[in-house]
């Protein structure tokens, strides 16, 4: 971690980018939790995508020093992210932070991110992240890709020894320290294919065959209050129908496809989309029946 004495306005400038719709009070109470970072050379950017519960009026009046970009509401996760990376690139920062606002920072999470990254050029690093409630818990440290068993799951252990920086298969978007070269020479967040789910980690795949490092900063904490995210918790609820082609799905076949199309290193990739969608279907009728027999 940098220390205070150390931080000046001279440091990386640090665009921070919260894409947001409604959920008005988790909004206040991070940017509440996220007033107190400390870092000098840090602007902090509200994509609000059609919001409708008052989330840009009551940010203006609470945190006039944040900018709030304004989206129809129809640009989901990563069409709002990539707004303010547009911003980022006109603006000149150093680095893109892509964060949510279902999260609470340890106020030295982001000095330490851009030590890392400092130390290791050419890299993207993550935070780890801890349950909200449960701060013992950790949710994840990064990714993991099974190719061979369709899955494409956060790491839930930091591994056989603590020292930071850790490499990983992916990441995730969640407090994420992103070089703004990334997207000069990756381009933006993949929009078209991954609207809401995966677009972080089509992009970080994207980089490492541009030569990036994902790495994983095991001194940079937050506290993350989606354990299990709303898209996940959807599966339970949604139809099969819903799960492969509705965007809100983490299972949406549009970004899936484009994944392992494009990033799968075995072949034939297809075969194991294929395995990722048969172990859904299983999971789904396995859930199923335990809530089916629960009931009777």
């Amino acid at each position: 971690m940098i220390p205070t004495n150390r931080l000046t306005s001279d440091s990386p400038q640090v665009m921070a980018i919260i894409p947001i719709h409604n959920g008005k009070d988790d909004t206040l109470t991070f940017l509440q939790s996220f007033s107190g970072v400390i870092y000098p050379n840090l602007k902090t950017v509200v994509i609000d995508d059609g919001s409708t519960d008052g989330s840009a009026e009551a940010i203006n009046k609470f945190f006039p020093q944040v900018t709030v970009l304004t989206g129809d509401g129809n640009l989901w996760w990563t069409g709002a992210t990539n707004l303010g990376v547009v911003e980022a690139l006109r603006t000149s920062s150093d680095f893109v932070l892509t964060i949510n606002n279902d999260n609470e920072v340890d106020p030295g999470f982001l000095s330490s991110l851009v030590t890392t990254a400092g130390n290791n050029p050419k890299s993207i690093v993550t935070s780890l992240i801890y349950d909200y409630n449960d701060r013992t818990r950790l949710c994840s440290a990064g990714s993991e890709i099974r190719w061979f068993q369709g899955e494409i799951r956060c790491r839930t252990s930091r591994g056989e020894s603590c020292q930071s920086p850790q490499a990983v298969d992916c990441l995730n978007g969640t407090s994420t320290l992103i070089p703004v070269s990334v997207f000069r020479e990756c381009g933006l967040f993949d929009a078209e294919h991954c609207p809401q789910y995966h677009g972080d980690a089509e992009l970080f795949l994207r980089a490492k065959t541009k030569g990036y490092r994902l790495l994983v900063d095991t001194n940079s904490l937050i506290y993350n209050k989606s354990v299990v995210s709303g898209g996940n918790a959807s599966l339970n609820r949604a139809g099969l129908r819903d799960i492969i082609f509705g965007i809100k799905s983490p299972f949406y076949l549009k970004a899936n496809y484009r994944i392992y199309s494009e990033y799968c290193p075995y072949r034939p990739k297809v075969l194991f989309l294929a395995v990722r969608y048969l172990r859904l279907l299983y999971s789904l009728l396995h859930r199923r029946f335990i809530d089916k027999t629960r009931g009777s």
